[in-house]
Parts: C-alpha cells; structure tokens; sequence
C-alpha cells in the first residue's frame, strides 16, 4: 500500500487506542506530535519515540499538521475538533468515535474527514483496524492505513460497512475472550489447572486463526468437518453447544453490537 512520507501528523489522546496509533506513525516517518489532558501518558510514550512531539494543547499539537488524529471520548471529539481545526483548518481529521459519522464530522467543520476504528490488539502488532473517508480525504486515508499496516491489518470500507466491520473485529476481541473465559470454566471443571488451561486455549485458538488464513477458500464448516468424526467428541461437543444456542447467539451478538438487533 503506497503512503506518503514525512507529513506532520497529531494525535490527541494518548490512551489504548491513541499511543500505539502515534507509536505507529512514528515509526512509518511521519512527523508526531502528542498531545494528552494527562501530560505523563503523552510524555511517557515520546520518551519510547524519539523525535516525537509532546504537545501543550490541542492547538499546539494540530499547528501545522496534515492529519489530526482524535483518540478522545466521543462526547470529546466535536469539541476537540474545533480546537484542532481553529489551528490548522485544513487538516483531515481522523475520529475513533462510533457513531460520529462523515457527515457529522463534515458538518462540523472537517472538510476532510475520516473514521478510524481499531481494535484493541493493535497494542501486540495484531489489530484489524478499519478506515472509512469521504472523498476530500483519500490520500490521508491511504497514508493512515499503511501506518497502521505495521499493528496488524487494515481495510478501508465504504461508511454503510463501518459499524458492521467494528461488531465483527473491534468488538469481537471480547467476544473471543469470552469464549476463552468460558472454556478456561469447562476446562477447570474438567480438572485442568487454570495456567494450563489458558496456555492450551490460546494456543488452540491461535490455531484456529492460522487454519482459516491458510484457507481462504474453504468455508469454516469445511474446516470443522475435517476434525469431526462420526460419534467422536467433537460432534458430541458440537451438538451440545447448539443445543445451547451458541451459533445463534453470536450472530444475534453481532447484530446487536452493530445496532441491528
């Protein structure tokens, strides 16, 4: 993916999503500059980049940039964006709101405007971020995608495939880990001590992932059937989790999260 060098980039907040989106930056050669209400964090965190900026405000760290990326609260962002945009009103400016959509951003004042929606795995390099723009703003798009390639992967989608995208990768980080929480329970129960149970579940989960990269032409019911045998106990498992509604209960999950449920 083509990016584009040295362009002076904010990023204001410097939380769970902000830091590794700054440390990401910096680390592809743009310019970063970091401003954050607890100025520690922000400090911290340029202490791990060298050359990166430490901001005393909003319209500090947006002087000058090209991008202005809002890692606030979303009741902050509006607010923040102005701040921005009263220093620099040409920045495109990037949202990790859900919810704010374009043309909110846009009738706010960002001619330039797109969201961003990481999850929080882009903290280990293996995230799955999701970018949506408006037109003004597409080379800054693809200049922050292919920053982010380097937290995991990255996909810019169409606004009406946003929420649907974060329900299944922002959100579905916890609901991964809730089934790693459910079967540490099983497992326990089974007799296993809770270090060795967590150790086997996360490695068989990082198994699961590699099977489906490895074959992304087999659907995942093919890959079930190739370890299910006839009365073994994975169909007797497969059965019962069913019985429970769990197929069920994942894809209602998903849709509630994207709010159409």
């Amino acid at each position: 993916m083509n990016k584009i060098q040295h362009m002076n980039i904010a990023v204001i907040g410097t939380g769970h999503m902000g830091a590794p989106i700054a440390r990401a930056l910096h680390n592809a050669g743009h310019n970063v500059a970091v401003y954050n209400r607890t100025a520690a964090r922000a400090t911290a965190l340029a202490e791990t980049c060298p050359g990166m900026r430490v901001a005393a405000g909003t319209p500090e760290a947006a002087a000058g940039a090209d991008i202005v990326v809002l890692a606030v609260k979303p009741h902050l962002i509006i607010d923040t964006m102005r701040l921005a945009l009263g220093a620099e009103p040409q920045a495109a400016i990037v949202s990790l709101a859900p919810g704010i959509t374009l043309a909110e951003l846009a009738g706010q004042g960002a001619a330039k405007a797109i969201r961003l929606m990481p999850n929080v795995a882009i903290d280990f390099g293996q995230g799955m971020s999701f970018i949506c723009h408006n037109t003004a703003a597409a080379q800054a798009a693809r200049t922050l995608a292919g920053a982010l390639e380097a937290t995991g992967r990255t996909a810019i989608v169409e606004e009406r495939l946003f929420e649907p995208a974060m329900a299944v990768a922002s959100c579905g980080i916890a609901y991964a880990l809730r089934y790693a929480r459910a079967a540490m329970e099983g497992a326990i129960a089974l007799g296993l001590t809770a270090a060795d149970a967590r150790s086997y579940i996360a490695q068989t989960m990082r198994g699961a992932a590699t099977m489906l990269d490895a074959c992304p032409h087999m659907h995942p019911e093919a890959l079930v059937d190739n370890v299910t045998t006839p009365g073994g106990s994975t169909i007797r498992g497969l059965m019962a989790m069913e019985r429970a509604g769990f197929s069920a209960a994942v894809a209602d999950g998903l849709l509630a999260a994207a709010g159409k449920h």
